[in-house]
C-alpha cells in the first residue's frame, strides 16, 4: 500500500459510530488491532455502519461527490458569485489550494473507508456462520464486497482516464487487503474488472436479500438489520452498479441485461403523484424516495445543504438563463415537469434545487436521504444500450418516455427522431434528473466530451458555451513519490 494510504488506514472516530466507543483500538495509528471487534455479529454490524457513515461525510457523498465538486464541474452553478471557491472546481483549476484540499480529502477518506471494509471482509471470510442470525452473514458480506466495488469504481472515474479515451491508464490502487506494502496502480480496465469480480461475490451473497421478495413494502420490513434496505447496498443496487460499470466500459449487452433486472423488479417504484403535488409543502416528497435504489442517511443533510444554497454570497446557484435551459422551459408544457415545479426555489433572481432540503417537520420517509442510485438511471442505461447496441430508436425513446411520464411530461418524445437527436434527449434527461447527485459529470466523462456544454436560454433563444474539462484528478504528492504516476 502506498505511503499516503498507509497513513490513513483506519480513521473512523467515535463520533461516526454512536454507542460503539470501543469499536476500533488502533495502536499505533498505522496498524489495525481489531480482532476483538469481530467477536460478535454486532461488531460486524457496527463496522459496516461506520463505513456507511463515513461515506456520508461531506468530503465524500455528503457533499463533494454529489452536490459539491462533481456538480460544479458539470457546470450546473451558473449563478454562483465569482468569489465562491467552487468557481475553481468549475474551471478545473486543480492547483487552487481549496480545490486541491477537496481532492486530497476525497482520496484519503475513500481509502480510509476501504481499509475498514477490507478488515471487515478479512474477518467475515473466516468467520463462523453460527455467530450470525438468519441471513445476516450473507447480507453483511455481500454489502461489504459491493461497497468495495462501488468506491473503487468512483475513484477510477475521478483519477483515471475515461474508458473510451484510455482504458490502459494506470490510475488507482485496487485495495483488497490491509497491507503496509506498496500496491501498484491498476488500469481503468483492471479496476472495472476487479470491481465486477467483487460484485459477483456480492450478488451471490445477496440472493437472499429481502428486496428480491418484497413488493413495494420495504419500509414495513421487520425491524433489525433487514429493515429499509434502501440505506444498504442491496441486491438491486449491485445490479444497477453493474449496469453503470458495464456501460462505462462500453459493454452494452451486459449493461442492458443488468439494467433490465432493475427495471423488472417490484421493490423500488415510481413515487406516487399525490406525494409530489400535495399542497402540504412540509410533507411533499421532494427526493422521490421510493425510487432510491441506494441512498445514505445523514441527519445533518438539511443544515449542510442549506449552507451552500440558501445564501446569495455562498450559494451554489443557477442563473435564470441556465435554469430555463436545463428544464427546457422554452418548450410548451415543460413547466409541468415535477423536477422543475417541485424541486426548485428562486433566490434573488437565481435558483437552487431543494430535493435535499426536506422540512424536518415532515414525513420521515422523505428526510435525510443522500441519493446515490435511483430507478430512473436503469431506464436511461437501457435506453442508451438499445440505441448503441441495437440501433433501436423506438425502444430507446420508450424507456425515456416512461421516466418522463412519471415526471409529468405527458407529450412524449417522438420515435421518428434521429440517433443523434436521441442521444441529445438522453443528455437532457441526465441534466434534469441528477441535479445535486453528481452523475452528470460522469456522463460527460464517460462519453469523453472534449468540451462540457453550458446551455442557457433567454426566451426561445438557446445559447451554448463550453468549458474544456480536465477529467483526471492529480494524485496526492505522496502517491507520486511512492509509486504513482507522474501527472505532469
Amino acid at each position: 500500500m502506498n505511503k499516503y494510504i498507509r497513513t490513513t488506514l483506519i480513521a473512523l472516530v467515535t463520533i461516526f459510530i454512536s454507542g460503539c466507543d470501543d469499536w476500533l483500538d488502533i495502536s499505533p495509528k498505522t496498524q489495525i488491532k481489531s480482532d476483538d471487534n469481530y467477536a460478535s455479529e454486532q461488531g460486524y454490524k457496527d463496522a459496516l455502519t461506520g463505513v456507511y457513515l463515513l461515506m456520508a461525510n461531506e468530503s465524500l457523498y455528503g457533499k463533494e461527490l454529489t452536490f459539491g465538486m462533481t456538480d460544479a464541474m458539470a457546470q450546473y452553478y451558473t449563478g454562483m458569485r465569482s468569489n465562491n471557491t467552487y468557481t475553481y472546481d468549475a474551471a478545473f483549476d486543480y492547483d487552487n489550494t481549496e480545490c486541491e484540499s477537496r481532492i486530497n480529502s476525497i482520496w484519503s477518506n475513500m481509502y480510509t473507508a476501504l481499509a475498514n471494509l477490507n478488515e471487515l471482509i478479512k474477518h467475515i471470510d473466516q468467520s463462523d456462520a453460527s455467530m450470525f442470525t438468519g441471513r445476516n452473514r450473507n447480507l453483511i458480506r455481500g454489502e461489504a464486497y459491493a461497497l468495495r466495488a462501488f468506491m473503487h469504481f468512483d475513484l477510477a472515474r475521478l483519477w483515471g482516464s475515461s474508458y473510451v479515451a484510455d482504458k490502459n491508464d494506470k490510475c488507482i490502487p485496487y485495495m483488497k487487503h490491509v497491507t503496509a506494502d506498496i500496491t501498484p496502480l491498476s488500469t481503468v480496465e483492471e479496476v472495472i474488472n476487479l470491481a465486477l469480480a467483487d460484485l459477483e461475490v456480492a450478488q451471490t451473497e445477496l440472493r437472499c436479500d429481502p428486496v428480491i421478495a418484497t413488493n413495494q413494502g420495504m419500509p414495513d420490513m421487520d425491524e433489525g438489520y433487514e429493515h429499509d434496505r434502501t440505506f444498504k447496498m442491496n441486491y438491486y443496487a449491485t445490479k444497477l452498479l453493474e449496469a453503470r460499470m458495464q456501460l462505462y466500459a462500453g459493454r452494452y449487452s451486459e449493461a442492458l441485461s443488468a439494467a433490465k433486472e432493475v427495471i423488472n423488479q417490484n421493490t423500488f417504484y415510481w413515487t406516487p403523484e399525490t406525494e409530489i403535488t400535495t399542497s402540504d409543502g412540509s410533507n411533499r416528497n421532494r427526493i422521490f424516495s421510493e425510487e432510491l435504489v441506494f441512498c445514505l442517511y445523514d441527519s445533518n443533510l438539511r443544515s449542510r445543504y442549506s449552507t451552500y444554497f440558501t445564501t446569495v454570497e455562498n450559494g451554489l446557484l443557477m442563473n435564470e438563463a441556465g435554469y430555463q435551459a436545463v428544464y427546457e422551459l422554452y418548450n410548451p408544457g415543460f413547466s409541468g415537469d415535477y423536477r422543475y415545479a417541485y424541486q426548485n426555489e428562486e433566490l434573488d433572481g437565481n435558483y437552487f434545487n431543494t430535493k435535499l432540503m426536506q422540512p424536518t417537520s415532515g414525513n420521515t420517509q422523505f428526510m435525510f436521504r443522500i441519493p446515490l442510485m435511483r430507478l430512473s438511471e436503469a431506464y436511461y442505461i437501457a435506453a442508451e444500450c438499445e440505441l448503441e447496441l441495437n440501433q433501436d430508436i423506438p425502444t430507446c425513446i420508450g424507456y425515456l418516455n416512461t421516466v418522463r411520464s412519471h415526471r409529468n411530461l405527458t407529450d412524449g418524445i417522438q420515435t421518428t427522431i434521429s440517433k443523434t437527436e436521441a442521444r441529445d434527449e438522453i443528455l437532457k434527461e441526465y441534466r434534469k434528473e441528477f441535479m445535486c447527485e453528481g452523475q452528470l459529470y460522469y456522463y460527460y466523462k464517460r462519453l469523453n466530451f472534449t468540451a462540457i456544454p453550458i446551455v442557457t436560454a433567454v426566451g426561445n433563444t438557446v445559447t451554448t458555451n463550453y468549458v474544456e474539462p480536465n477529467y483526471i484528478f492529480p494524485l496526492p504528492d505522496d502517491e507520486i513519490e511512492y509509486g504513482g504516476r507522474n501527472d505532469e
